[in-house]
């Protein structure tokens, strides 16, 4: 896994220190949606997520080289209990929140035609981190008193993908972006928001679930020129 992450390091550094007549940076909402075997997984749910990403085109062509970063949530649940702590009757609040951050290079194929509007396609290549964290409360608004990680995993990711990039003021530096991207990951241990059961002491089971995210992604940028 260093290994991995030194190449995408790596393939970063090198699309910041290529020459660039344009750089684009930028902040992105996605909706995630289940597709093929991992729909049948998870079901409907759909996964959220928040995205950074810079761009800087190479010298005299359409080709545009940078990177993303970005964090999905992919389930919250909340149950109360009263078995927290033994000998107390007191009802505590437990949130069980499914993350998942990754980071990734991206290469673009944007030709400016002197339309205004700048259609592209584009491929990425990664990883992706998912984690579940607990944490128990008295209540919403207090500190937790017992945090954790309970599942986490690794893997590869890859999209795919293109849109438009549309200018909000004629020869202006702002732009809005729709996207649509198809994300692969290989196999990993998660957990979504079905999958904490209780039984009527307290306890829990995680049902631990082992597969590929497969994700279609529409999302919407404000991209800016820099």
């Amino acid at each position: 896994m260093k290994t991995i992450l030194s190449l995408v390091l790596l393939f970063l550094s090198f699309s910041f220190s290529a020459q660039a007549q344009e750089t684009l940076g930028g902040i992105r909402v996605n909706v995630g949606l289940p597709t093929a075997d991992f729909r049948s997984e998870v079901g409907n749910q759909w996964f959220p997520s928040l995205n950074l990403g810079v761009l800087q085109q190479l010298a005299n062509t359409p080709i545009y080289l940078g990177g993303e970063f970005g964090y999905m949530l992919y389930g919250t649940a909340v149950h109360r209990s009263r078995e927290v702590i033994n000998g107390t009757d007191q009802r505590f609040r437990i949130r069980r929140n499914n993350n998942a951050i990754h980071l990734s290079g991206v290469v673009r194929v944007m030709p400016d035609f002197g339309i205004g509007i700048r259609p592209f396609v584009e491929g990425q290549l990664g990883t992706i981190h998912t984690y579940t964290r607990s944490k128990v409360r008295e209540n919403r608004l207090t500190e937790p008193f017992v945090s954790g990680t309970e599942v986490y995993d690794w893997a590869l990711m890859y999209q795919l993908g293109g849109g438009l990039m549309i200018p909000l003021e004629k020869g202006g530096d702002t732009f809005l972006e729709l996207r649509v991207n198809y994300m692969q990951t290989g196999t990993m241990d998660f957990l979504t928001s079905r999958d904490a059961s209780y039984d009527n002491q307290g306890e829990v089971t995680l049902n631990t679930r082992n597969a590929a995210f497969q994700l279609l992604s529409p999302s919407l940028a404000v991209k800016f020129r820099f």
